[in-house]
């Protein structure tokens, strides 16, 4: 194992920060920017995830951050950097650890977990032994293990169905007097060419987190046809694909996995046939904490 030791945030910028928090539900994982060879990654780490903050200043605050580099192997590790002191956590939250390291130029994966010495032995952080893994690549978005299948019926024909335009955005609303929620939004803009009265439209959907694993899955219709031409309809669709966390004072408190990308494939049917443009459309998020305005009380 080599032992690479981080270097001071200030003196750096990374092209990829992974975050590690204790205020969301399942992972508690989130990602800005995507993770290259040859790149650097920034880690940056809530200790309270494996330091009870009711613990006194005596307990035992090293925490170490493991990497592993695949396919090659290369793993680095080092003591996360703390900007300010653990015995100073019962007057606030504590400031995350940080950890940064060079991606080497053949790695395809990145694989993360933490390591604690305490009193009663050794505590880990590894998403329950399978540690966090972040694909690396040169070019593109990641597309992860659990993306939208194409679905084996459809004939892949553009001339018949294509996407004129779409987005996907991730914003805060607030539903009454106090409280607010997040929620992750898709449009598309479907053109559809030779319909027949009977035309249907649709998309499958996909959402996944910051370690590309799929947390929600759906199927949606395309509806309100607005005429294009003699030859071709538009079908608009818009909506929310997917409710993260919220709450506030009040108003209770809910925690859901942060969504970091959205995928979908687009269908329409003229009869007993179906359609399909080919293509897996995906877009990335921001992360919750860049949407969350303090002001949400959760």
């Amino acid at each position: 194992m080599n032992t690479q030791a981080p270097t001071a945030a200030e003196h750096t910028t990374a092209d990829a920060t992974i975050r590690f928090r204790r205020d969301q539900v399942n992972s508690g994982v989130s990602r800005v920017g995507h993770l290259h060879p040859g790149g650097e990654l920034r880690v940056e780490y809530d200790p309270t995830r494996l330091i009870d903050p009711e613990h006194g200043p005596s307990e035992p605050a090293e925490i170490v951050c493991h990497a592993l580099f695949r396919p090659a192997g290369q793993e680095y590790s080092g003591s996360l950097q703390f900007p300010s002191s653990l015995a100073s956590r019962r007057q606030g939250i504590p400031r995350p650890g940080l950890f940064q390291t060079r991606i080497p130029d053949e790695s395809s994966l990145v694989e993360l977990w933490f390591e604690r010495q305490g009193t009663a032995g050794t505590d880990w952080d590894s998403r329950y032994g399978q540690n966090f893994r972040f694909p690396v690549l040169s070019a593109g978005l990641p597309v992860p293990e659990q993306s939208v299948v194409l679905r084996p019926e459809a004939i892949i024909d553009a001339s018949v169905i294509e996407v004129v335009q779409d987005a996907a955005a991730k914003a805060q609303t607030n539903p009454g007097s106090s409280g607010s929620a997040l929620h992750t939004d898709l449009q598309v803009h479907a053109r559809i060419a030779r319909p027949i009265e009977l035309t249907t439209a649709w998309a499958d959907i996909h959402v996944f987190d910051a370690t590309n694993e799929l947390i929600h899955s759906d199927t949606i219709a395309l509806r309100k046809p607005e005429p294009a031409g003699d030859e071709t309809i538009t079908h608009t669709w818009s909506a929310s694909v997917y409710q993260g966390s919220g709450g506030g004072s009040g108003a209770g408190v809910w925690s859901r996995p942060d969504a970091h990308s959205v995928q979908y494939r687009l269908y329409c049917q003229m009869g007993d046939r179906v359609f399909t443009d080919g293509v897996l459309h995906q877009f990335v998020v921001p992360p919750d904490a860049e949407v969350r305005t303090t002001a949400a009380g959760w």
